[in-house]
């Protein structure tokens, strides 16, 4: 996988991220997930080098990348510290303006990106996430289930991370495959990537403190932009899983006017036959749509 990609590491005000890059033209930046790596786009990056300068990190606490020490306040792993340390690691590149498409966790750092930093992000994509506000504010008892570990993994350390470090292999097993579409298996190399990752305690902490912030920090920066009526920007396109029904319609609502709601711009977008994990459950499909809504001039 990525071999055609170069492999970097850039410090940045808080921590080092590893990177990889390839490509030439208008810069587009893929965030992954969690329990995740940069691995998940394996086959998608590819595909796009061939029209963009794409840059595939590891966020902070996940992968190679560094693991800053949480704090009381969880800001440590805020979505707006590490939409900062990406916007760092793409002006060492040399992208001032550039492109986003998020994935899980990754787009929550994307959507923070658009609202923190307007003038850099000129397009983003969602895949399979709609914002952290929306979240808390409308769960039910369906999603409550199905997104336990939002809650789980916000309690207080080390309650988590006792249990996950307990079995680590186990729990982000089980996790990832309850949430892809029944029969779907992982890339091995992918997989076990991503296993070994996530036995670092550091790791397991850094993801347990990535949710703490987003049961605290997250929202409050969510909501203190609708109440200053900060919105989206730039275009946007908003891709689901339809067979894992995260994100689809309910009560008649079209998942789209959650985040048409938040934006300024237009919002496109539509569901996906596959999971939650768009990038790796169906490529072909996330290619196809983002060669159409990206900007390659």
């Amino acid at each position: 996988m990525f071999e055609d990609f170069q492999s970097q590491r850039i410090t940045t005000s808080e921590t080092d991220i590893f990177l990889r890059t390839a490509g030439d033209g208008p810069a587009v930046l893929l965030i992954h997930g969690y329990p995740q790596t940069h691995v998940c786009w394996h086959a998608v990056a590819p595909q796009l080098a061939e029209r963009f300068s794409v840059v595939v990190p590891d966020l902070r606490g996940y992968g190679a990348s560094g693991k800053p020490p949480p704090d009381e306040n969880h800001q440590a792993y805020s979505k707006r510290a590490m939409a900062g340390d990406l916007v760092q690691v793409m002006s060492a590149l040399g992208h001032e303006r550039f492109q986003v498409v998020g994935h899980d966790r990754g787009a929550r750092v994307g959507y923070r990106l658009c609202l923190d930093y307007a003038e850099k992000v000129t397009r983003f994509c969602s895949l399979d996430v709609v914002p952290t506000l929306d979240m808390w504010e409308t769960i039910d008892k369906k999603r409550a289930i199905g997104a336990f570990h939002w809650s789980f993994l916000a309690q207080p350390a080390p309650f988590p991370e006792t249990f996950i470090g307990f079995d680590s292999d186990r729990f982000h097993t089980q996790l990832m495959q309850s949430w892809a579409a029944p029969g779907f298996e992982f890339g091995t190399e992918a997989m076990s990537g991503y296993l070994s990752a996530m036995r670092d305690p550091k790791t397991i902490e850094a993801s347990c403190e990535d949710y703490r912030a987003g049961a605290t920090l997250d929202p409050e920066h969510d909501a203190a932009d609708r109440d200053a009526g900060r919105k989206i920007t730039c275009p946007m396109l908003f891709l689901w899983g339809g067979a894992r029904g995260f994100g689809g319609p309910q009560g008649g609502v079209n998942p789209l006017d959650a985040w048409r709601r938040w934006c300024a711009a237009e919002v496109t977008g539509g569901a996906v036959d596959c999971g939650h994990f768009l990038p790796e459950e169906a490529p072909d499909e996330v290619i196809a749509q983002l060669l159409k809504f990206l900007v390659r001039d």
